[in-house]
């Protein structure tokens, strides 16, 4: 009975939710959202819904003429009936596809989506009226386009749909194990009334095509098709679940912060079992960058590029995500974002010594000392301290970015060289080598962090008056110098 099938389901979903203030049911108008926003009403104490703002939603996506204005109607006068707050909004599908380059259908679902959010906020929760004909159609659908497990494992009860930029919206779908005919069956004997939208049998719609003409065609070649893709599903879903997890693991372990960007230390740990990597590389994608991954094709390209990528080589993501080989590993990024961000370029004047600041990220720990012929053993080992002499800086010191085309003459280098040459030669990743790494005085850098210390300050055989410096980064795994 659908009754069932949703109490029980309802009650999984607000448990793994947790605190949902809001509820937003999705209501187009049709009979498998009339259904849910009955059920919803009906059972609203039993299943934990009565101490939450319950809101039925509707968008009009512009596509149906006047067909759309009885379709608002329709759910509006619902909504008052059963006594649910009501929001709706009208949008352009079909300019806002032709605007971002996306498929008309997939333009309609993120703008759906995103009206859903606006309502349900950061901690709410979106109910749909998604089904198990729904669920096939969609598992054929992921199947076509080369899906993996998470694709072939279909629609889950409850998931986080990743809204680019940096947004999402929990989504629940109590009807998921229900079949369409129980819905017609339980409509009709509540005497609910719905909307038809005639687009659904339009099968020029890929997803119309597969309901109308493949599952049927399915059904009848192989009888209980349906039933034994579905359960697989299920299988497939258990699989996913700990697959995600394991990535998930894998990311935050070598994932970094740096850039402006997110990016993924390939180590043999990472890339030693595909199926935990492919989950990494979804991970940060997803839940860390708020991107979608369209489907399996591009997820096995970008791991592709991390195993066997050219340094510079990138795979474009939609919503204007690159990720780009580098020499340490993979780099996810937003090119506005990194462009925006900077990573702190701005220089920064240090006081007289001794002090111990933050700047750009680093902890500058600046002392006096007396060199009487050898630097500590702790501190040479450290390649994060340098030790200078002092008579040889021309003040103030000051943290910054090297500038174009700016050079360097390192200890034991026969003459200067571009930093940037530098920074290639010790294969320093392209994200990291416009970072704040130099420190500088008046005459120029004194210090190329961590690798190189400038020529005029290296210390002379005899006593003298010096100065250690510690620049420390925490947290970071920067160049492969771990």
């Amino acid at each position: 009975m659908p009754e069932d099938l949703f109490r029980h389901a309802m009650r999984r979903i607000l448990d793994q939710a947790g605190t949902a203030p809001t509820v937003v049911l999705a209501l187009s108008g049709g009979v498998d959202s009339m259904v849910l926003v009955h059920l919803a009403d009906r059972f609203r104490n039993d299943i934990g819904l009565g101490s939450r703002q319950l809101v039925a939603a509707h968008l009009d996506h512009g596509l149906r003429g006047p067909e759309s204005d009885g379709d608002r109607e329709h759910c509006r006068t619902v909504a008052d009936r059963l006594g649910l707050a009501f929001r709706e909004r009208r949008v352009d599908a079909a300019a806002f596809a032709r605007e971002n380059s996306l498929g008309v259908e997939e333009a309609g679902r993120l703008l759906r989506y995103r009206f859903f959010r606006d309502i349900a906020g950061d901690d709410g929760l979106v109910l749909t009226g998604h089904h198990a004909g729904d669920q096939a159609e969609t598992i054929l659908l992921n199947l076509r386009r080369g899906a993996h497990r998470r694709g072939l494992s279909g629609m889950r009860e409850l998931s986080r749909l990743p809204l680019p930029p940096g947004l999402a919206v929990r989504v629940g779908r109590p009807l998921l194990a229900v079949r369409r005919e129980r819905l017609l069956e339980y409509a009709a004997r509540e005497n609910l009334s719905w909307r038809e939208d005639h687009t659904n049998e339009d099968v020029t719609y890929r997803r119309n095509h597969f309901r109308h003409k493949v599952i049927p065609l399915l059904e009848h070649l192989m009888p209980g098709f349906q039933d034994s893709l579905l359960a697989q599903a299920e299988r497939l879903s258990a699989e996913e679940t700990a697959l995600a997890e394991a990535g998930r693991d894998l990311a935050e372990t070598f994932g970094r912060r740096e850039g402006g960007g997110r990016a993924l230390l390939l180590r043999p740990e990472v890339t030693g079992e595909r199926e935990r990597y492919l989950y990494a590389l979804r991970h940060i994608v997803e839940e860390e960058l708020g991107a979608r991954l369209p489907y399996g094709a591009v997820l096995s390209r970008i791991a592709e590029v991390g195993e066997r990528g050219r340094i510079g080589e990138t795979v474009s993501l939609p919503g204007n995500l690159r990720v780009r080989r580098e020499s340490d590993g993979l780099f996810f990024f937003f090119p506005d974002a990194v462009a925006a961000s900077g990573d702190g370029d701005g220089e920064v004047i240090l006081p007289d010594p001794p002090f111990d600041i933050a700047v750009h990220g680093f902890r500058v720990t600046v002392e006096r000392r007396d060199f009487a012929g050898t630097i500590p053993d702790d501190d040479r080992a450290d390649p994060e301290v340098e030790w200078l002499r002092e008579d040889s800086i021309r003040w103030p010191l000051r943290v910054r970015t090297p500038a174009p085309g700016e050079r360097f003459r390192a200890i034991g280098a026969p003459g200067s060289r571009k930093i940037h040459d530098i920074l290639m030669d010790l294969k320093v990743p392209r994200r990291l080598r416009q970072m704040p790494r130099l420190l500088a005085d008046h005459a120029g850098g004194v210090w190329l962090w961590p690798f190189r210390l400038a020529n005029r300050v290296r210390l002379p055989n005899g006593p003298c008056r010096a100065l250690r410096v510690a620049m420390r980064r925490d947290g970071t795994i920067l160049d492969g110098s771990e």
